[in-house]
């Protein structure tokens, strides 16, 4: 289905979906605080998309492993108060999208956003936050620079 650089650019901007799906859940998170469950749903539906184009790079089952694992990592955050239930789904449909090899990745880059995210919020005197804006932050780096982790830890 590929066909040189146009199959890429189409693959670049139908991985573009996640990005721009968690960007409204965190301008939503902000103003709300709740994620809507119609954006994580939406990116669950937008997944046999990006099968039809990646189809030869892509396994199956890395994406429902991801899908699970993200959504119990998200569901042990949420033990710690920090993750409220639409966080948890968006996580879980952002590994269901990019597989188990992306979730260790774009939760670090979620810890790291929220730990900004954190200092501000105390900087301003409050207790809590929106963390949409952190999974929105971790995705887009995700998308920019998938491997940029292992590269600053010197694994590739």
């Amino acid at each position: 289905m590929e066909g040189g650089s146009f199959g890429r650019v189409v693959n670049q901007w139908i991985d573009f979906i996640p990005v721009a799906v968690c960007c409204v859940a965190a301008f939503i998170d902000l103003r709300t605080r709740e994620i809507p469950d119609s954006l994580w749903i939406s990116l669950l539906l937008f997944i046999p998309i990006r099968l039809w184009f990646l189809t030869p790079e892509i396994v199956i089952w890395h994406l429902f492993a991801g899908g699970l694992v993200a959504l119990a990592l998200g569901c042990f955050v949420a033990f710690g108060d920090r993750f409220g239930g639409g966080d948890v789904k968006l996580f879980a449909a952002v590994g269901a999208w990019y597989g188990i090899y992306a979730v260790a990745s774009i939760a670090m880059w979620c810890a790291i956003a929220g730990l900004i995210l954190a200092v501000i919020a105390l900087l301003r005197g409050k207790k809590d936050f929106a963390y949409g804006p952190a999974i929105a932050a971790a995705v887009a780096v995700h998308w920019f620079a998938p491997d940029l982790l292992a590269q600053i830890g010197g694994w590739a």
